[in-house]
């Protein structure tokens, strides 16, 4: 027979539940690793939504600097032009008291 003594029955159950103890850790161990690997995916991916929004952060700053200085130079402009027609109306002004 295959259990002849008490001490045969228990060897296998040791064996029974060594057995199942190391399909539990295994089965535990996979899905660890799973997690894990999926955390890593999500890393990668925010990682590069982050880069993505630093580019259009990016794009967005160099479009507004550009557009301040375009800025710059219509604002200049435009008080260069009015000071030119304040001083042309002031020099009509004083070429008609001239002339009186």
């Amino acid at each position: 027979m295959l259990l002849e003594t008490s001490k045969d029955l228990l060897l296998v159950v040791i064996a029974a539940s060594i057995a199942l103890f190391t399909l539990f850790t295994c089965w535990a161990i996979f899905y660890v690793v799973m997690m894990l690997r999926n955390v890593s995916k999500m890393t990668v991916s925010i990682r590069e939504k982050l880069e993505l929004v630093d580019n259009i952060l990016k794009l967005v700053k160099d479009k507004l600097e550009k557009g301040s200085n375009h800025m710059a130079l219509l604002s200049d402009s435009a008080i260069k032009l009015a000071g030119f027609f304040v001083d042309q109306k002031s020099k009509a002004k004083k070429s008609r008291k001239k002339k009186k």
